[in-house]
């Protein structure tokens, strides 16, 4: 069952509720306002959307009157408030409000003292963070105040990202000030562990960070660099948590292209030429291209060398690239990335495989490959990010969430958030339409030097007030599918139950040297068999069939794998659904 909000407005009220197509949420918000983020929470099933004025209205009729910035949601996780955010000239004297902002980030997280949710905003005097518990009251709020008033043309800040350390209670900010990047390592407090500025090229501009499951306590942080007026390259900056010293800084793209990065994750391991590293969303401009600006995505190695590498061609509208990436595991087994673009035609999502390539209509489900989230008769939703529920409880809103901003109301704004089952397999799209091409993207790699430089003060007596107005929830859109697979990464020891079901056996178990895979099908199904390591990586894959109901044997020899002692798993999918046996390999 999908979701929808209402707002209750002391005199305006606006609301759409659609036909079972899509679940959105609209109301009149000031030109200003603007969505910067959404996720998923686990604290109490539900999503949560983050929205902010850029510059704040005082109007009394609206629940935004004097209010920064805002946090809506629905589910269990139903938090409605605004928030006032008060600053300091140099952390000293009366508090004022601010007036202006740049939007903020948040991440959910479980700390000590009851915090539910983490986040840093920026605006132009400084940098920020607070903790809010589940309810959306405010436990603890810091700012961070640039150095001197922004003095060029490039000195607006943006957003700052935040995440959570690999050591407990502590995170991340980290954002763009005056051409550099910035980042700050806080505790739970927001007390500065360390912080500091970096310089890359002429203008270097962050766009996501992530902690790297490979090099421990590595920060990763992407983005775009200028080099020259004409060529813009993506960079790839590894630096070590603990102390921001750089370990190693990349940049990616051709000469005399604009070329960028939006957007990192994990990359799981599909076998020995496509393994685990990162993968990255992007755009490209071939500026002797009548094509332009278009979307870009890639996998890096841990060392940030291209594994793939891929130029992504929609069927319609126009494009200014990548702008959030995920990774799922399909019905099929079978790893796909959705990719959501800044595009012209709305909040716009490519269905990828697990090499980047987009599919085709010689694919399953080819009619499904492509979706876009809009509101009729409104100027374009503008897309932000794009995240999922993975919960299995019954009434879960399972799949993908995508969040945006709406124009409409005789140019008022709105927040938009469309709910779809993972796979798009569902009424609740918009449009359907088959993709075109893909093509490599820019392919050079060069090393590059960031400089690392200056640090950022704290002040405590920075405030943030909650008001909490009321509202009400409803859930419009139907036609979810409960079937398939909902797992987010390839299979391995943590991802996948071990299913227990009498016609999946592996005999003899431990094995040292051949094991017989044994199953049975009740109907004509199409059957895979994998191998993988502990760690997710493949091993072998058994060619697939479709066979006749009946029982099965398949023979596994591990002793011409030439493998480790150690834990393994066989996984038998059958018509998309998956069933494994953990396998001790000793010889």
């Amino acid at each position: 069952m999908k979701k929808s909000l209402l707002v209750l407005i002391l005199a305006c009220f606006f609301s759409t509720q659609t036909k079972s197509q899509y679940s959105s949420i609209l109301a009149a918000y000031p030109t200003a306002y603007e969505l910067s983020a959404g996720f998923a929470t686990k604290n109490t099933p539900g999503t949560l959307w983050f929205g902010y004025l850029s510059t704040v209205q005082n109007i009394s009729t609206f629940w935004h009157v004097n209010k920064n910035f805002c946090i809506m949601g629905s589910g269990s996780s139903s938090i409605w408030s605004a928030y006032k955010i008060f600053e300091t000239s140099g952390c000293a004297g009366t508090s004022t409000q601010v007036l202006n902002g740049y939007g903020v980030s948040a991440i959910e997280t479980n700390g000590s003292g009851g915090e539910a949710y983490a986040l840093a905003g920026s605006y132009d005097n400084a940098s920020y963070f607070c903790t809010l518990d589940k309810y959306g009251n405010v436990i603890s709020a810091m700012s961070y105040p640039f150095p001197y008033p922004p003095m060029s043309i490039n000195g607006t800040p943006t957003q700052p990202i935040i995440i959570e350390s690999d050591n407990k209670e502590e995170y991340y900010i980290c954002g763009y000030f005056e051409s550099d990047i910035y980042i700050i390592n806080v505790d739970i407090n927001g007390n500065i562990i360390w912080s500091s500025f970096y310089s890359i090229g002429k203008d270097a501009m962050p766009k996501d960070i992530i902690m790297s499951p490979y090099h421990k306590g590595e920060l990763v942080v992407i983005g775009e660099t200028r080099i020259s007026p004409i060529d813009n390259q993506g960079f790839f900056m590894a630096i070590d948590g603990s102390s921001g010293v750089v370990n190693t800084t990349k940049v990616y793209g051709n000469d005399d292209e604009k070329d960028g990065f939006a957007s990192i994750i994990v990359g799981s391991s599909v076998s020995s030429i496509n393994s685990a590293g990162f993968v990255i969303g992007g755009y490209t401009q071939r500026l002797n291209n009548a094509s332009g600006v278009t979307a870009w995505a890639v996998k890096l190695d841990p060392f940030g060398n291209f594994i793939w590498n891929k130029i992504l061609e929609p069927s319609m509208g126009t494009n200014l690239g990548v702008i959030d990436i995920i990774e799922r595991l399909n019905t099929f087994n079978n790893l796909e990335y959705y990719a959501l673009l800044n595009s012209s035609v709305g909040m716009h999502v490519l269905k990828l495989d697990e090499k980047g390539n987009q599919f085709h209509i010689s694919l399953p489900n080819s009619a499904k490959n492509e979706f876009v989230y809009d509101v009729p008769s409104t100027v374009v939703s503008r897309a932000k990010c794009i995240s999922y529920v993975n919960i299995q409880t019954p009434g879960a809103d399972l799949g993908i969430q995508v969040f945006g901003t709406a124009n409409n109301f005789s140019g008022f704004s709105s927040s938009y958030v469309a709910n779809a089952y993972f796979n798009g397999e569902t009424n609740c799209n918009r449009t359907l339409a088959i993709l075109q091409r893909e093509d490599n993207g820019s392919h050079r790699i060069r090393f590059d030097a960031a400089v690392k430089h200056g640090s950022f003060s704290s002040c405590s007596n920075f405030q943030i007030q909650a008001w909490f107005p009321g509202g009400s929830v409803n859930y419009p859109c139907s036609g979810l599918m409960t079937q398939g697979s909902n797992q987010r990464t390839m299979p391995s020891g943590i991802d996948i139950q071990t299913n227990q079901e009498a016609d999946f056996s592996v005999y003899p178990n431990p094995v040292a040297n051949k094991t017989q895979v044994n199953y049975s099908i009740s109907d004509n199904s199409e059957v895979n068999i994998y191998l993988h390591s502990l760690l997710g990586q493949e091993i072998i894959r058994i060619q697939p069939q479709v066979k006749l109901a009946g029982n099965y044997t398949e023979e596994i020899d591990f002793s011409s794998l030439g493998l480790k002692n150690g834990v393994y798993f066989v996984t038998t999918v059958v018509d998309g659904t998956p069933h494994k046996r953990k396998i001790i390999y000793s010889h």
